[in-house]
Parts: structure tokens; sequence; C-alpha cells
């Protein structure tokens, strides 16, 4: 069968961060006007002459239409794109819808054939599928020209034919194939994912997996009947662009996670390598010496700066965890509008399945890897946090044992102090003594040596009372300090 495609038309959404958090627009957020300046360089590519004039952001985070139309409820700006295809200059239709979302901006830009009315269903035009290729000049519509910090998201649609309808699953799967090789280069091509319904047509969804801002997310989306195609035209700008938009911010902050995990490995490999080289630089020996201590006061220093820093790559992984959960609840809640608008035209439940898959399966994924992650890192914290408090512990016991052996000596100081003032005192209060017996000591009486004689003439009695009281002094001296040295050893 020739693979054709019946009104081709190419959607796409992309959505850029312009302010951060308690800032001013632009403050902090590299090229806030990014996705305008793109907008401009798509225009000349498609030879689109209208030009897209837009309101200043809203001052508050809320969802606000930045289209300066003629009319006041104008939210879109109808464009004429012009493609070269055959050889021949082909008109194509399209619109460009500028938001806002909160602190982001939203493009949604649709480019091919004019939508098709259902009194013009038996006429629905037809092209050869390398059309798409014409769809996507120099690749402008691709991520990596797009640039959004917040990613993108592409859809490519089509009608079925009656025979194409009848072709059945595996056609329709081959026909998306086709047009993800016609609208990307080789390469580049993202993996195909899964398949479902979609407003009960069939949808096709193409992705790489790898999350880095090169990501592709593209759907490839056929047309069964009018009905499903007015719903997606009717559920565009409501809920579909903010399920998209939603959906798009859980992947940015999974993949910020990434960039956080990749800092706190490296982060958690300098912790273990600082405490290593701490434990190993220490002395053996029983106390600390002055170089230990000089080496201790500089690693300290590191481990604290180093503790704050891993602390904040911890509360970094652990935000991007509670954003992810709070983006998965507000992208659950558009289902919930979805799911609620569709009941309201029809009794059945309507099939969401494929819309769903994402909240249930890849969202919680991407909190429960962030969760082991911060489980397995927060390793380090605890391993800083024991590297500090031991180099402190150490520093503090040896610093005691300095004190308690700097208080031993004071005491054993006072204790010889004490002594030597005790035998000092001792020895003048003997010498005292025997110097008051001088009055007993005279010319008349004076001390005859029997053993040597020392001199002719008796000793005068005043010599004789220094020699004695110094001998006195000093013997009395000895035996109280020889007394007092005995005391304290009893009593240690």
């Amino acid at each position: 069968m020739n693979l054709q495609l019946y009104a081709p038309q190419v959607h796409l959404f992309a959505f850029h961060l312009f302010r951060t958090l308690d800032s001013v627009p632009g403050s902090g957020v590299k090229n806030p006007d990014l996705l305008w300046e793109q907008c401009r360089g798509i225009f000349e590519k498609f030879h689109i002459k209208e030009q897209l004039e837009l309101k200043s952001p809203h001052p508050e985070d809320c969802r606000y239409d930045l289209i300066k139309g003629k009319q006041p409820n104008d939210i879109l700006l109808d464009i004429k794109p012009i493609i070269t295809f055959d050889q021949k200059d082909l008109i194509l239709a399209g619109f460009v819808l500028p938001i806002q979302f909160y602190d982001s901006y939203g493009f949604g830009l649709t480019i091919g054939y004019p939508d098709v009315q259902p009194e013009n269903l038996s006429r629905i035009p037809v092209a050869d599928i390398s059309i798409l290729e014409e769809f996507n000049p120099d690749y402008c519509l691709l991520p990596e020209e797009i640039g959004s910090n917040l990613g993108q998201t592409l859809i490519i649609t089509a009608w079925l034919s009656d025979e194409q309808k009848q072709a059945g699953e595996q056609f329709w799967r081959k026909l998306a194939d086709q047009c993800i090789k016609e609208f990307i280069p080789k390469g580049k091509r993202p993996s195909f994912s899964r398949q479902g319904q979609l407003f009960n047509s069939p949808i096709f969804e193409y992705e790489n997996i790898n999350y880095t801002k090169k990501h592709y997310h593209i759907l490839v989306c056929f047309w069964n009947d009018y009905a499903s195609f007015k719903k997606f035209e009717d559920f565009y700008y409501e809920p579909i662009i903010e399920l998209l938009y939603y959906r798009n911010k859980i992947i940015a902050e999974f993949r910020n996670s990434r960039y956080t995990y990749k800092y706190t490995r490296n982060e958690y490999q300098v912790i273990e390598r600082l405490t290593t080289q701490t434990i190993k630089e220490l002395s053996p020996e029983d106390t600390l010496t002055d170089q230990d201590l000089q080496q201790l006061k500089p690693q300290l220093k590191k481990l604290i700066v180093q503790s704050v820093e891993y602390s904040n790559l911890l509360q970094d992984l652990g935000f991007r965890k509670n954003s992810i959960i709070i983006h998965t609840a507000n992208y659950q809640t558009k289902l919930q509008t979805l799911r609620n608008e569709l009941q309201a035209e029809s009794e059945s439940e309507p099939d969401l399945s494929f819309l769903e898959t994402f909240a249930q399966k890849n969202c919680l994924t991407f909190q429960e890897q962030i969760q082991a992650d911060f489980g397995y890192f927060v390793q380090g914290s605890s391993l800083l946090e024991k590297a500090i408090n031991s180099i402190r512990g150490i520093v503090a016991i040896d610093q005691a044992e300095r004190d308690r052996k700097r208080e031993d000596r004071e005491k054993e100081s006072d204790r010889q102090l004490q002594v030597t003032i005790f035998a000092a005192s001792a020895g003048v209060t003997v010498g005292g003594i025997v110097a008051s017996s001088s009055g007993q000591i005279t010319e008349q009486n004076p001390i005859k040596w029997n053993v040597i004689k020392f001199h002719d003439h008796p000793i005068h009695p005043f010599t004789v009372l220094v020699f004695f009281s110094i001998v006195a002094g000093l013997v009395a001296g000895g035996i109280a300090w020889w007394l007092t040295k005995q005391w304290h050893k009893c009593r240690h």
C-alpha cells in the first residue's frame, strides 16, 4: 500500500522557564525569551509574514494568555506557512499559541494542511509521506534547535483513508515509523516506546530514555473520524497543552536530578578520600603531636565546608523529588478534568490509559530512582558527620589529657614547694632554738672540744652558735623533708 498522509499536521509544544522563585522576570534564567526568538526563526524558514506581538508576562504565577490580538479574547495568531514541495510552493495553514504557565512560557505551534471540516470528509487533501521533511526545514523544530530548558513534545497527526482504516494496526505502526523517518534525520530518531488509543484513534509514542536536553518525545496520531479530531481540537487549549506542560516539567526535574546525582557522586568520592586521608595522617602515638594538631585544623575546616556543600546537594535531590510529586499531582488533576469533560459528552468511560501510563509508571519510577539515590548518598552525610565528630573527639580527648598532665605537673610543683617550705621552716625553727641557747655559752663556760683541737685558744661563742645553728637547721630540715615525702607517698 502506498504510504500517503491525509491532511497531515505537525504540532510543536515547547516550554521554557523564564523566571525563578522570588525573582523578577529574567532573573536567574539564561535567555528567558528564548521561545519567542526561536519563533521568529521558524517564521523565517516558513516564510510566514504575520508578526507575533506579545503582552508582558503576568507578575504573578498564573496561567495567562500572552497574545496581543486585535480582540480582547484572542488567544491565537493564525499564520500561513509556505513550503516548497514537488517543485511547487504550497501554502499551508496553522496558528501560534503563546501562553504563560506560572513561572514558564508555553509555545504551541501548528503547521500543516487546513483543518478538515465535516462537509469535506470525502475530499481530504492527500500528500506523499515525504512531505513531512518539508514540515521541518533545517530541522528547526527539533529539540537541539529549539533548546528550551523544560523540553518539548512534537505531535504528528494525519487522517486515515477508508482503505488505511481497514489495513489494521500493523500498517498503522509502519506508517507511524515512516513518519518518524521522514521528519527526523538518521541518527537522531527516537525509539518506538508504545502505542495505544487517544480519543478512539491510534497513537504511537517515540522517545529516547536518556532524558538529556536533547530529549525527544514525539507522538504520531491518526484520526479515525471527525469526532476524534474534534476532541483534539476542542481540548488543545485546555487541558492537552497543560498535560504536556506538566509532563515536560516532570522530565526536566528528573533530568536535573541526574545532574545533581553526578555532582553528588563526585562529592561522595571526595568525602571518602578526605576522611581516609585524615585518618592516615594521624600519628600512631597515644597522644597527638603538635604537627598532628596543625594538620587537623585545615582538615576539619575542609570537612565542615564539604559537609555544607554535600547537604545542599542532598537538599536539591529532595527538592527534585518533591517537585515531581507536585507536578504529577497536577498532571493527574488535568487528566481528571479531561475525563470529566469526555464523560459529559458520552455515557461510556473514556479510555485515557495512554495518557495515564506516564503518571502511573514513569513518574513513580522517577521518584523511586531519586529516593534510591538519596538513600545511598545520605551515607556520605553520615560519614562526614562521623569524621567531623571523631576529629573533634580526638582533639578533645587529647586536650583533656594535656590539661590533666598540666594539672598533675602543677600539683607536683605545688607539693614540692610545700615540702621545701616546710623543711626550710623546720630548719629555721630548730636553728633558732639552738641559737636561743647561746646564753649558756660564755667565756667562763666555753665549749671544750675533746676530739680535735682546732686552736690553742677556745672558739668564740658566736662562731660556735652559728655553726650549731646551721647544722641543726640542716639536719632538722632534712628530717622534715624526708618525713613529708613519706607522708605524701602513703596518701597516694
